[in-house]
């Protein structure tokens, strides 16, 4: 599958200043990269190839694959929340009261 570089996912360009890929695991996985969001610097990951995209005729011929997530037809990027990686935060708090 032809998959978007995700140092070219630069989308929404009014909130995305800089795009540091540490991450790319191809085209069964995800890209994870230190994004300037807003000013701040952030973590985002994405899918580099959304799993509609594996059955379509087109992007199977090598019309490029947009991922997921997506924005009015652009590949974009989910930042994942600051709590995420703080063990002691009320969001893990309630993860693992869950589990």
């Amino acid at each position: 599958m032809n998959y978007k570089d995700p140092k070219k996912v630069l989308s929404p360009k009014d909130a995305i200043s800089k795009v540091d890929v540490i991450y790319d695991g191809g085209e069964n996985s995800i890209s994870i990269a230190k994004i300037i969001w807003n000013g701040e610097e952030v973590i985002g990951m994405r899918w580099n190839v959304a799993m509609r995209e594996w059955h379509n005729k087109e992007k199977i011929a090598g019309k490029q694959c947009l991922g997921m997530p997506t924005s009015s037809g652009h590949s974009v990027w989910f930042v994942v929340p600051n709590d995420f990686f703080d063990r002691n935060s009320d969001l893990w708090k309630e993860i693992e009261s869950k589990l």
